[in-house]
């Protein structure tokens, strides 16, 4: 079998600028590591070769073993969030003593504390492990959800949002801290799109799944690697010991920097995170993109009763914009992770958006109730673009440490934004929100614009980039990885992804 048809040749830091015709045409680009730590033998291989069909085969166990145990566990979370959409158009705020003027309150209240809570977060995941990390915080959310049903008041519902956002704040930066020691970064955004994808479909559905029973679960069912997959609900373990190398090889080989995965997170990755003006580009890009998603979503079953549906129809009648959603979503991301070229895969989301946005400011007063849900249903069923924007930001910071950090960073972002987004919809501006919708209007170009010049940042860099190094010596190559003081994404023989 030769080599070069299917299996898998050894991928290196010189190999940076290095890439053939389908390599460029997949966009499938490697990146330089800022340190030449090296794993255990036991656990790395970097002479191991392995077929197309053995990686396939692992892929699919993951994705069935690993991947679909992550999607009930982001199901079960979404529940308390769709739980409060449904309870707000059946009157929560009425039979509470309070106007949805305190739901905006809580909302806003709500993001504050979760995006706090999210920074620390992937700090004590790469102290305990994220396998750890997350059943405990999954018990303590449980916990805090049983004890709704003390509340009775403004007062009560206040303290059970400040409190549920305390322990589900963390949840999301470990899971996606997880994911990204499984999953090469040509296959996370499809796993992403799913990820926030479910989180949608549990807004269209209801059940009685215990988050306290998941969460006792998980503590005996997540691996901490590839290698220690054996446990309470599994006694042979996931993979071979073959299967268990070329699973965490790959990995390594796709990226090098996360051979640095279980190195100590110190102050240097902090101030790398903290000074990284790409990283600020998409952390702006997150806050002001998914601002909007905060009012059409708490306030859809609401803008669809006042159409002139009951209040039991307006639940039902928001599920199929999840549905929407979850197909679109996946379908977008696996296109971008087979073809390359993110950021145009993003803006498919963001364009969707802005002319939904556009067409229910327009939509003309004696529109039927039919119309005005119509235009509804669509702007809430927009792809989201959250978990692709992830995936390319993920794969663009180095080393591990500042990733992991910036992990953390990005849900804050996404969650900070309900802020500004929980005061968009006003009372006085109700049924039709036409001066909300302006400002979603206007937040969605700021969004096009600023992925646009993300994507125009990446290439300019990458063309200098290319240009300089192409121009050194073999040895002025060597002396620089010998002698550079240059880490991570900063590298010269870094090379971003489009």
């Amino acid at each position: 079998m030769a080599e070069n048809e299917s299996v898998n040749t050894i991928k290196t830091k010189e190999d940076v600028f290095i890439v053939d015709d389908k390599q460029k045409k997949n966009d499938a680009t490697f990146y330089g590591s800022s340190d030449e730590e090296s794993l255990e033998t036991a656990v790395y291989d970097e002479n191991l070769q392995w077929t197309d069909e053995e990686e396939q085969r692992i892929r699919t166990k993951l994705d069935i073993r690993l991947m679909s145990f992550i999607l009930l566990m982001t199901f079960v979370l979404n529940m308390d969030r769709t739980n409060i959409s449904n309870a707000i158009s059946d009157n929560l705020a009425s039979d509470l003593g309070f106007t949805n003027d305190g739901v905006n309150t809580g909302t806003l209240v709500y993001a504050i504390v979760f995006t706090i809570f999210t920074l620390p977060s992937n700090a004590i995941v790469k102290k305990i492990g994220a396998h750890l990390w997350i059943p405990i915080l999954m018990s303590s959310w449980a916990i805090v959800t049983w004890a709704h049903a003390l509340i009775h008041n403004f007062s009560g519902f206040m303290t059970a949002r400040v409190f549920i956002a305390i322990t589900e704040a963390g949840f999301i930066p470990a899971c996606l801290a997880y994911l990204t020691t499984w999953y090469k970064t040509t296959e996370l955004a499809t796993r992403l799109a799913w990820f926030w994808g479910i989180q949608s479909f549990a807004s269209a559905v209801s059940g009685l799944i215990s988050s306290g029973m998941v969460g006792i679960i998980v503590f005996v069912y997540l691996p901490a690697n590839a290698h220690k997959t054996k446990g309470l609900l599994s006694r042979r373990g996931w993979f071979t010991e073959r299967e268990a190398m070329i699973a965490t090889t790959r990995i390594i080989r796709d990226d090098l920097s996360k051979k640095e995965q279980d190195r100590p997170m110190v102050w240097s990755d902090v101030k790398q995170t903290l000074t990284d003006t790409k990283l600020w580009t998409h952390l702006m890009l997150t806050f002001v993109g998914m601002m909007s998603l905060t009012p059409i979503q708490t306030y859809l079953p609401s803008i669809i009763r006042n159409a002139g549906f009951s209040v039991t129809d307006s639940n039902l009648l928001t599920a199929p914009s999840y549905i929407i959603n979850l197909v679109f979503s996946i379908l977008i991301a696996r296109r971008s992770d087979r073809h390359g070229q993110v950021a145009l895969h993003d803006l498919v989301g963001v364009v969707w958006s802005l002319a939904d946005f556009l067409a229910l400011v327009l939509l003309p007063a004696t529109a039927g109730r039919w119309s005005l849900y119509a235009a509804a249903l669509v702007t809430s069923g927009s792809p989201s673009w959250h978990g692709m924007q992830i995936a390319w930001m993920s794969s663009n910071l180095a080393p591990v440490g500042k990733r992991i950090l910036a992990l953390g960073a990005v849900v804050g972002a996404a969650n900070i934004c309900s802020v500004p987004g929980s005061q968009i919809y006003q009372t006085a501006d109700a049924p039709l929100y036409r001066r909300g919708n302006w400002i979603n209007v206007a937040l969605q170009t700021v969004t096009v614009v600023l992925f646009v010049a993300q994507r125009v940042r990446y290439a300019l860099t990458n063309q200098d980039r290319e240009q300089k190094w192409t121009a050194m010596s073999d040895e002025e190559r060597s002396r620089y990885r010998e002698t550079t003081k240059d880490l991570g994404s900063n590298r010269l023989d870094f090379k971003f992804r489009l």
